[in-house]
């Protein structure tokens, strides 16, 4: 018999509406929890994208940094060059031997030619300096390529003789090295992505890469030793006559 003064139906419910919060209490937290895993989750992604861009950032004023020293040497070169001109005096010599061309050749009007050129005169007969400007990593890369290549016999030579045949021969080998190599900082950045996302991504990055076989001057398997040559005259007069400043 029931003790006097309880009623055990009255009891019973408060018990079962003490357990329905306690419930409710333990579903807000877990939910609280859950938000929270996500917001932390969240953060280290785009934590992950600012450093990459961060780093994109950086290299790409390295390489201008580099093109703009290129640059200065080139215009030092020409201000030295036509110095020497002027004191001369008006006398007509023969024109010298051209000199192989090193940094900053190319603004002194040495050209992008096997063989350096001489300088190009204005109208008053004073040596004209010409200017290259390059916007972009790819423009940057082709005209450091240029003003720091040597253009004495000899240099020439063995930089035709490095010109790709067979850039399919070399493709997957290349493309397996810049995988090896990119593939723990794309899953460092991007973490969670299936593997063949991420090989998705690096072979699209491969496709504008210098160290893609195809992206680099290329001759027919059967090229002579001329043909390379020409080849690499063609690809240095490209790329002055896309950088030159009009």
């Amino acid at each position: 018999m029931a003790p006097k003064g309880t009623n055990s139906k009255k009891e019973s419910g408060r018990a079962k509406k003490a357990e329905n919060e306690a419930k409710k209490q333990e579903a807000a937290a877990a939910e609280k929890e859950r938000k929270e895993a996500e917001k932390w989750t969240d953060k280290d992604v785009k934590g992950g994208k600012a450093k990459k861009e961060e780093q994109e950032a950086k290299r790409k004023a390295e390489l201008a940094r580099k093109a703009e020293n290129a640059r200065l040497l080139a215009e030092e070169e020409a201000s030295i060059s036509s110095g020497k001109a002027k004191a001369t005096g008006p006398k007509k010599k023969a024109a010298p031997a051209p000199k192989p061309a090193g940094p900053g050749a190319i603004a002194a009007g040495g050209g992008l030619g096997l063989s350096a050129a001489a300088p190009s005169t204005s109208k008053s007969g004073e040596p004209e300096v010409e200017s290259f400007a390059a916007t972009g990593i790819d423009n940057a890369l082709d005209l450091l390529e240029v003003v720091t290549a040597k253009m004495d016999k000899a240099s020439v030579g063995q930089q035709a003789a490095k010109i790709e045949q067979h850039p399919e021969r070399r493709f997957k080998a290349a493309l397996e090295a810049y995988t090896e190599r990119e593939l723990p900082k794309l899953k460092e950045d991007h973490p969670g992505l299936r593997l063949q996302q991420y090989k998705d991504l690096i072979y699209k990055q491969f496709q504008k890469s210098p160290e893609n076989p195809f992206n680099q001057t290329t001759v027919s398997y059967d090229a002579s030793k001329e043909d390379k040559v020409e080849a690499l005259k063609a690809r240095r007069a490209e790329v002055e006559g896309r950088l030159r400043e009009k």
